[in-house]
């Protein structure tokens, strides 16, 4: 892990708007995108079209998620 992060738990809780806005930040700009799936891809070995679905099925969860807060 890096730096003093605390292990991932059962109990870790995420602010699903915080990530949906961080995610589309990162998705956002078509370079910028590109560069996040490119390097998703190389470090988990998914093709970048799988990565792609990933971060967009995400998204959608993430928004659905955020409104029905």
């Amino acid at each position: 892990m890096q730096n003093d992060e605390e292990p991932w738990d059962d109990d870790t809780e995420i602010d699903p708007e915080v990530w949906l806005q961080a995610l589309l930040a990162m998705t956002g700009d078509k370079d910028r995108r590109e560069e996040l799936v490119r390097k998703i891809s190389e470090k988990t070995g998914q093709t970048p079209e799988h990565v792609e679905l990933i971060i967009s099925t995400t998204i959608t969860y993430l928004a659905n998620k955020s409104r029905s807060n």
